[in-house]
């Protein structure tokens, strides 16, 4: 049952996510063919080549935000839609426990939010790999190396990976929102939107505390660390501490999650 759940959930959404993506995708193209194909890294002046870039890779990440944010909307809206409202009279009928409702959308939610973030990473892939991009890169390889301490395919690849794995972190704190959201009736979405912002603040917080305590913020050194290490050090630090938090932080959502779904759920 729990396979038909996801089946059902990733069905529900998949016209209007593929649409996103493949804008997305043809956006780039578009970008790459007409834009950064012409760009001239050895006889374009200095300022021309400043300005394109930058309008250049602000309209990508405008982009970038924008299908991230429409994602997170697709499994946000399906999540509260699907158990919270009206439809959820049906939902909760159905010869399925709360854990199964509760692991298909995390699961679906999951795939939904990681398949968004390869194919955002085609994107960008498609935009940097252009000839021009490569032989200008070529010029300042060794420094960019020297200071992340590793080549930036190996930065990359390891940035994407990470970003994989943070998907789920996504889902369930989103989840766990809206269904704290969902114990106020009168005001579902106000207090959905409190809980989020409130969790963000306490998770930067938690990782600024973090990475100054164990000296991993740019300008800032302690006992533990030593001065003189490579950028990739320090931002790989301040990940492996997030990655930590992220985990104790995504277990506890998740059972509150569970036990709000299992005993409190207030359907309009």
């Amino acid at each position: 049952m729990l396979g038909k759940l996801i089946k059902y959930d990733l069905k529900a959404s998949a016209k209007l996510f593929i649409l996103l993506h493949a804008l997305f995708l043809a956006a780039c193209i578009f970008c790459r063919m007409l834009f950064i194909n012409r760009l001239d890294f050895i006889h374009s002046s200095e300022q021309s080549l400043v300005t394109a870039i930058a309008i250049i890779t602000s309209l990508m990440i405008f982009l970038i935000v924008a299908l991230n944010l429409g994602s997170w909307l697709l499994i946000t809206f399906r999540f509260y839609r699907n158990l919270f409202s009206r439809e959820g009279y049906l939902s909760w009928t159905l010869p399925v426990s709360g854990l199964q409702h509760l692991w298909s959308k995390i699961i679906s939610g999951y795939m939904y939010m990681a398949l968004s973030t390869v194919v955002i990473g085609a994107g960008v892939l498609i935009l940097v790999s252009g000839r021009n991009v490569v032989e200008a890169y070529s010029t300042i390889e060794p420094e960019v190396t020297e200071e992340l301490g590793m080549s930036i395919s190996s930065f990359a690849v390891s940035l994407f990976l990470y970003s994989i794995f943070a998907c789920i972190s996504t889902v369930i704190m989103t989840y766990f929102c809206i269904t704290v959201g969902q114990l106020f009736p009168g005001h579902r979405i106000l207090c959905a939107l409190a809980a989020y912002f409130i969790t963000n603040l306490v998770v930067q917080f938690l990782s600024l505390f973090l990475a100054f305590a164990f000296g991993y913020s740019p300008g800032y050194s302690s006992a533990f660390i030593s001065d003189g290490k490579p950028i990739a050090e320090s931002i790989w630090g301040t990940i492996t501490l997030s990655t930590f938090l992220m985990i104790i932080l995504s277990i506890l959502q998740y059972i509150i999650t569970h036990i709000i779904i299992k005993k409190k759920v207030n359907l309009l």
